[in-house]
């Protein structure tokens, strides 16, 4: 059974936690590694497959810490910070991914990413910045592609929609990442101020329903019908805001007066 995890870890990529599209990767193992270099990393491997994360952490680390020449030093100090940020524990993840920054190359720009992934939410502006430099530092066009993806997302959320246009046009223009260019595409269509989305449908009859609730409740409401923005999707929003936080208060009194969750500012 160990045997068939170690082939399976050289063979996938890491996916990194929380939101939704990280660039950190398994490292690629050397042949030549002694055989005690070579245990300790199958091991930090294992248990990042078995989603061990405490253990993984634990061990990513301690390879980083007893191996600091070996090229595989800065992917473990960037996954172990991966680790740190899904057990919660955000001011060690920052000093992980911090010392993985200062390694250089693609690590680096890969956690600058997860840096900024792991501000946004308390420190947006900082969290742009982070955004900005991975995509200045990336070495590859999938990496850069979500800098610009996550820098021009991160303005927007501040509210800073022109300058996100710059950001997000140079993403929508990466045929090398065709998946993070057509999320752009879709990022640069969003009016210019907030909104909450009250549910998205396939079926417009749904969407409708979904409207007169909104109405019967006094509350604003719009119907996006598809193809205006570049979605398939019957979306119900309701308020234009300025400021997110006022969205944000919005959208928990739809939840408290309709008593659904499937309720969201955007962008």
């Amino acid at each position: 059974m160990l045997a068939l995890l170690l082939l399976l870890a050289s063979a996938f990529l890491i996916t990194v936690g929380g939101c939704r599209n990280s660039s950190s990767r398994t490292p690629t193992p050397v042949s030549t590694s002694a055989p005690e270099t070579r245990k300790q990393w199958d091991l930090a491997r294992t248990a990042w497959l078995l989603d061990d994360v405490a253990a993984a952490q634990a061990a990513f680390s301690r390879f980083a810490e007893s191996n600091p020449q070996d090229p595989r030093s800065g992917e473990a100090l960037l996954t172990a910070g991966i680790c740190a940020q899904r057990r919660g524990r955000n001011k060690e993840a920052d000093g992980l991914l911090r010392e993985a920054q200062s390694r250089g190359g693609a690590v680096a720009a890969r956690a600058l990413l997860q840096r900024g992934y792991l501000l946004l939410p308390e420190q947006p502006v900082r969290a742009i910045s982070c955004f900005a430099e991975a995509a200045e530092k990336a070495l590859d066009p999938e990496t850069r592609a979500e800098g610009w993806l996550q820098h021009g997302q991160a303005l927007q959320r501040s509210g800073r929609f022109e300058k996100a246009a710059d950001p997000l046009n140079r993403c929508s223009d990466q045929q090398d990442a065709p998946g993070l260019a057509a999320r752009a595409k879709l990022l640069l269509q969003y009016d210019p101020w907030f909104t909450v989305q009250v549910g998205a449908f396939l079926d417009r009859s749904n969407a409708q329903r979904q409207l007169r609730k909104l109405e019967s409740a006094g509350l604003p409401a719009e119907h996006r019908m598809p193809g205006r923005r570049g979605s398939p999707l019957h979306r119900v929003l309701s308020g234009r805001f300025d400021q997110r936080d006022a969205a944000i208060r919005h959208s928990l009194r739809i939840k408290q007066v309709l008593g659904t969750e499937d309720v969201k500012v955007i962008p």
